[in-house]
């Protein structure tokens, strides 16, 4: 690939590069994006890649794409460092897998991880339009996503949804709310790059798309997924063209979250319409409406953030107290402690059962902390989590020059996501973070892409 450097501007992804790739068709742009969106449509279908054999395949056909794209090649030759810290990571991981005979599916980790950078060294070296077609299709895909998962738990189905003690949840093809969640917000995200335009026509359609997909987070009735949305709209770049779908969608929340608690699925059909019908109007009020209905719609928003963080704690049919998974959250923390107790140099292997007392009080065994840094922590060790901080530190450093404008948001709401539960442990995720991160445009003005 030749050198080619953009313009990018502060609100969109600027013109595409200075060579032939400014030219690029859309037919051609979609053919250099369609092994990545493969790969990342088959991890997704396939369980989010947690399961055998897709959490060695997924990571080895992402690899595999990475290492053939010259750019990515050129940018290993150039730091032979970060690559090897990340081989000692992922192979001492692997090795001590091995030898405690947790199996393949303690892999998962890694797995995520090499997804993550492969993906981003790919979607990384790709020409400007090419890398604008992974994020339309990503956000594109989030939005069918959410609009499916609203369409599910209006209707009760059990198709990609969940019933537990709190609500009928939204799981989605990775049949675990929040890592479906998880994966509606890098939709999310993308969407800020991938549809910048601020013309009212375009505003009102992103708008209300985009507060469908956050309403789809809301379906998912998960903390974590919620926690990561917070997070992301934490950053500026991303609260001003994301802040009023936002809005929308929290007005609503309410709404479907109350749904999803009632048993009748009349009442719950109806309270999901609702909803969708109540974030759309808001999306077009916001963007439409000035002065006095904006300030009146924004005010709204304050009591139902309320409402869907007391009905996020609450169980079935919010009823007093908090739901028993915190019960069953703290009783596995405990269990990871003490677990922690007799292993705490080297740990206890890779993902390790962890002993943990069950609601009714007999034991049991937990197979995730649902909290990352913990899950590693009790795996590794002490002597083994600084190991991996290390090389973790030298992986980002090498990538913190070459990063771009949604790394940072969307690392740091996946790492929000990962203390409140086990969202690290799917490579589709990983992957979709890499390709979202890398397809976004660069800090600095001048890009270069390839050798």
């Amino acid at each position: 690939m030749t050198r080619a450097s953009t313009t990018d501007t502060g609100a969109g992804r600027g013109p595409g590069p200075v060579d032939e790739a400014a030219d690029l068709s859309v037919t051609d742009a979609a053919m250099l994006a369609a092994p990545l969106v493969t790969l990342l449509v088959l991890a997704l279908v396939r369980k989010g890649a947690f399961f055998q054999p897709n959490v060695v395949v997924s990571p080895a056909l992402v690899l595999a794409l990475a290492v053939s794209a010259p750019a990515v090649r050129v940018w290993i030759r150039g730091h032979l460092a970060a690559v090897a810290a990340g081989t000692v990571a992922t192979a001492g991981w692997i090795l001590d897998s091995t030898v405690s005979h947790h199996g393949v599916d303690s892999w998962r980790l890694p797995a995520t991880w090499i997804c993550a950078t492969a993906g981003y060294g790919c979607a990384r070296g790709l020409p400007h339009r090419a890398r604008g077609a992974l994020l339309v299709t990503v956000s594109v895909a989030g939005g069918a996503l959410a609009a499916a998962g609203l369409t599910l738990v209006g209707v009760r189905s059990t198709f990609w949804t969940l019933v537990d003690e709190r609500s009928l949840r939204y799981a989605g093809p990775l049949t675990y709310p929040s890592a479906v969640g998880l994966f509606l917000v890098i939709s999310l995200v993308a969407t800020a790059e991938a549809w910048p335009s601020r013309r009212r026509p375009d505003l009102i359609w992103t708008t209300i798309v985009r507060a469908v997909i956050v309403l789809g987070v809301i379906a998912t009735d998960s903390r974590g997924a919620v926690l990561g949305l917070v997070v992301a709209l934490c950053f500026r770049r991303l609260r001003q063209p994301l802040g009023p779908a936002a809005i929308a969608a929290v007005v609503a929340g309410p709404l479907l979250l109350l749904g999803q608690r009632t048993d009748g699925e009349r009442l719950l059909a109806t309270a999901t319409a609702a909803a969708v019908a109540v974030a759309i109007a808001v999306s077009i009020v916001l963007v439409v409406a000035t002065g006095v209905a904006r300030r009146v719609v924004t005010v709204a928003a304050a009591p139902a953030i309320v409402v869907i963080g007391w009905l996020l704690l609450t169980q079935h049919h919010v009823v007093s107290g908090l739901d028993a998974s915190w019960t069953e959250r703290g009783n596995i923390l405990r269990g990871a402690a003490s677990l922690f107790a007799r292993h705490p140099w080297f740990g206890a292997g890779p993902d390790p059962r962890i002993p943990a007392h069950t609601l009714a009080g007999q034991p049991g065994v937990a197979f995730f902390a649902h909290n990352e840094p913990v899950e590693i922590l009790v795996s590794i060790g002490v002597i083994g989590t600084l190991l991996l901080a290390g090389c973790v530190t030298v992986v980002v450093r090498a990538l913190y020059d070459h990063r771009s404008v949604l790394a940072t948001p969307l690392a740091i709401s996946a790492a929000s996501a990962g203390l409140v539960d086990f969202v690290w442990h799917f490579p589709a995720l990983g992957l979709a973070i890499g390709i979202v991160a890398g397809a976004s445009m660069r800090r600095n003005s001048q890009v270069r892409l390839g050798p």
